[in-house]
């Protein structure tokens, strides 16, 4: 009975207080991401616009392009255009992006091969037909001709991509039949109605297929048809 009373008593032991749960702690949204939001709504709209009011002026400046008196005011309408559709051109999706560029680049070969074709033209009447010569015969200038030809057929892809991407198949249709209708009447021009007066009047026939073509486009974009709604670029928040 005295052994029980000395043993040793355990030591007491320490209760270590049981840690509360974290919660995690929202950020709350950044300024700097309504900023970036708004900007993005801003530039979306501001292409959209340009993409709406250039189609508009390309319209325009198609059909009085075949106006002999007026012809010029509907050139320089379309190359405005032609500039404002190029500038919005990325919120219409890759697609469009890509088909853009490509016009540029078809429309500069095309003027490549006109001026090389007027060069060579000029260079080679001068020295087989010197001044004072024999008359340069009508032949000579049929290669000339064929070359305008191959530029214009050039040129006519560029028309046909620069809103292939932003039309149904009833506007690509246009655009095909535009294209095939301006081969045909510059042929009839080149080398059949050569003679003929203002036999230009025969251009209003591919002039009004791609003005409708365009304006079919600008259409869709007035309707809200594209581009298609898209969310504005993920910021990532500090933690």
């Amino acid at each position: 009975m005295c052994g029980n009373l000395l043993a040793p008593v355990p030591p007491a032991q320490t209760v270590t207080p049981s840690l509360m749960p974290s919660v995690p702690v929202t950020t709350a949204p950044s300024a700097y991401y309504g900023y970036v939001a708004s900007y993005y709504e801003t530039a979306r709209a501001t292409a959209i616009d340009r993409t709406k009011n250039g189609l508009m002026l390309l319209v325009i400046g198609l059909v009085i392009s075949w106006i002999p008196t007026v012809g010029a005011v509907g050139v320089f309408l379309e190359l405005s255009g032609a500039i404002l559709v190029i500038l919005g051109r990325h919120t219409f999706g890759p697609d469009h992006a890509r088909n853009v560029l490509l016009s540029i680049i078809i429309f500069v070969i095309a003027i490549a091969v006109v001026v090389a074709a007027a060069i060579f033209t000029l260079l080679s009447e001068l020295l087989l037909f010197p001044p004072g010569g024999p008359l340069v015969p009508a032949s000579f200038f049929g290669g000339f001709f064929v070359a305008l030809l191959i530029g214009i057929a050039i040129f006519g892809i560029a028309e046909v991509l620069f809103t292939y991407a932003l039309q149904t198949s009833s506007g690509r249709i246009l655009l095909w039949c535009g294209y095939a209708s301006t081969i045909s009447t510059s042929s009839l021009t080149f080398f059949v109605l050569n003679n003929v007066p203002n036999v230009s009047v025969i251009s209003i026939i591919p002039a009004l297929m791609y003005g409708y073509a365009y304006y079919l486009a600008r259409e869709r974009i007035v309707r809200g048809e594209i581009p298609a709604p898209s969310a504005p670029p993920q910021v990532q928040l500090p933690p």
